[in-house]
């Protein structure tokens, strides 16, 4: 999906990752002052993980009915749970959300998803192009003619590597895979052909695979200045 870049005076952000973390995203969006006119690109993953993802989807859900410039993605995690409320039955759904995912408050008391969650979600595309970048959750498959046929790729694509060569002369904006925040800030001080933007918000306390000194925020990148907005995650006062 093309996305046109609005007038000058009007500003360009994407935030990737949320996971949950209502609190956090809340308090990133009142920092940057986001205005209507202004555009918010949205990597996908709002779910699972944290405890508060109903939260976040209703506040996205509220700033599109309000006609903010919200533009959401989809993340591996929405498709996965649209996926299984297609394939399993109750039960196993039901234990797939609560046990593996931590999001029962996206369910109906009679344990299916609820339908504002579902449309959301069946609503939302794998990518956007815009005039300089292509933004995707996970990436583009590289390996293949051409790559915008991959969704597969865009949604669970794990290599970390960075992108050498611009793609269609335009740079990526990922999200997907966690990167330690020195990583972040050196793909955009450097103007890397792929910026990765997730920093694994929910990963504050100490964890086997991350050092969580250098994860914890949910980051906003202004697209224009590339400034970087860094926030800690606050979510950890609520739970």
């Amino acid at each position: 999906m093309k996305i046109e870049k609005p007038i000058e005076s009007h500003k360009r952000y994407v935030i990737a990752d949320i996971h949950g973390c209502f609190y956090t995203f809340k308090q990133l969006l009142e920092r940057i002052n986001l205005q209507k006119e202004d555009q918010l690109f949205l990597l996908g993953d709002y779910i699972d993980r944290g405890l508060f993802s109903d939260k976040v989807l209703d506040y996205i859900i509220n700033l599109k009915a309000l006609n903010y410039n919200v533009f959401a993605l989809r993340g591996n995690h929405e498709n996965n749970i649209i996926n299984a409320s297609k394939e399993y039955d109750n039960k196993t759904f039901q234990f797939f959300v609560k046990k593996m995912n931590k999001s029962t408050n996206l369910l109906t008391p009679e344990g299916f998803l609820k339908p504002k969650y579902f449309e959301f979600f069946n609503s939302l595309p794998y990518f956007f192009e815009l005039d300089k970048f292509y933004l995707v959750h996970a990436g583009f498959n590289r390996k293949i003619a051409n790559p915008l046929f991959d969704f597969s790729a865009m949604l669970e694509l794990k290599n970390k590597s960075d992108y050498f060569h611009l793609l269609n002369g335009k740079q990526v904006i990922i999200g997907h895979n966690v990167h330690y925040l020195n990583e972040i800030i050196k793909a955009i001080n450097e103007n890397y052909a792929k910026i990765p933007l997730d920093n694994g918000c929910v990963y504050t306390q100490k964890h086997k695979f991350y050092d969580t000194s250098q994860t914890g925020n949910l980051l906003c990148l202004n697209l224009d200045t590339f400034e970087l907005t860094i926030q800690k995650n606050i979510d950890i006062d609520y739970e």
